[in-house]
Parts: C-alpha cells; structure tokens; sequence
C-alpha cells in the first residue's frame, strides 16, 4: 500500500503541485520531488535558484525524517508511524492490540478492517475476529474464570491482526499516520459495561 505519488501528484492542478514547492517542509521528500517532476512534464519553467533550493530543502527533510526513525526505532509500535500528509490514516498496531486484548478479538478486527479498502479482506478480517471470539468464550466457559488466561487468549488473536492480517493486507513497511481511537473507544466501553454488568449481578 506504499503511495503512488506520480499518480498522485498527475491529478493535482499547477497551483497544487506549487505548494509542494514553497511549503516543502510540509511533505515529504518523495512528493516533493515528485511534484517537480510534474511541473516538468507540463512544461513550466523552474529556476536553477529555486531546483537549488528544493535540493537543500529535499536533503534537510531526509535528514529529518532519518533522525525521526532512529528515534522511534526502538519502540516496536510506533517504528512506522510518521506525520506527513500523505501518509494514509490508520488505526494503529497498538490499538488494534489494546481493544483485542482488554475488550475482545472482535473489536480489534472492527479497526484493522477499517484500514482496509478492499472489501472481501475487510471481510476475512471481520470474520476472523468474529470465529476467534466466538471459539475463545467457548473455550473459556469450560475453564475456571481466570483474568490472565482470558487476556493470554485475546492476545492470541491481536497478534494475529497485528502480523499476519497487518503485513498481508497494510504491509509490513507501510508507513502510516496514527488514526485517533477515542471514538471506538468510547462505543466499545458502551457496549462492555452491560455485559459486565451481567456477569457482576448474575
């Protein structure tokens, strides 16, 4: 799911592509290179002094972004978040993680399935976390009521969306902005508390 910026950059208008230009520290150095190719293709004119100034604004963005990454290289959850405005918006691996965990696989399906555009997978994933769940409090009402067990066995299942479903359908190196989860959040608590509810009076 990398962006395909000559694509990207072939529908925007010439005042458009400009802004990449003059506002370069906004984007991302693929795009902005990307955006002077475009303007070439069209025909207009680009100074030496201003392919100069592109250059040095290019190299202190890669500059940038390197130190941004070797930052967040030692923290596994956020390693390819970025900010750039072209980075598709996702709900990322540690939510997905979080809501599988303390609330169930379902609701951390609900969110990778909504990174994806296709469909058939957003589907399979839904699928897969409604099966997993399903399994899992069946397995679970066998056994003895155990909170570590029950988190042991959502995790089970994140890790699954969080690898598998992630690097088959995101990409194991997409890069990507981090979606807000206070909205799912908030309806995921709602939907908990009766049935929390449920078990505490029965």
């Amino acid at each position: 799911m990398e962006i395909d910026f000559e694509s990207l950059m072939s529908k925007k208008s010439d005042e458009g592509l400009m802004d990449y230009l003059t506002n370069a520290d906004k984007y991302t150095p693929e795009a902005i290179t990307a955006a002077v190719n475009e303007l070439k293709k069209r025909g207009k004119h680009i100074s030496e002094e201003q392919l100069s100034q592109i250059k040095t604004k290019i190299q202190n963005k890669i500059e940038a972004n390197k130190k941004e990454n070797e930052s967040l290289a030692s923290n596994f959850w956020q390693k390819n978040t970025v900010t750039n405005e072209e980075a598709p918006l996702f709900y990322s691996q540690r939510a997905i993680w979080g809501f599988s965990t303390f609330f169930t696989v379902i609701f951390g399906a609900v969110l990778m399935a909504s990174n994806i555009k296709e469909k058939e997978k957003k589907w399979i994933v839904i699928g897969f976390g409604i099966l997993y769940t399903t399994i899992a409090i069946a397995v679970l009402n066998l056994l003895p009521q155990n909170t570590s067990l029950t988190i042991g066995v959502n995790a089970g299942g994140a890790l699954v969306l969080t690898s598998t479903f992630w690097n088959r359908y995101i990409g194991k190196e997409t890069k990507y902005r981090v979606k807000p989860i206070w909205k799912p959040l908030i309806i995921s608590i709602l939907i908990t508390i009766p049935f929390l509810l449920a078990i505490i009076y029965s």
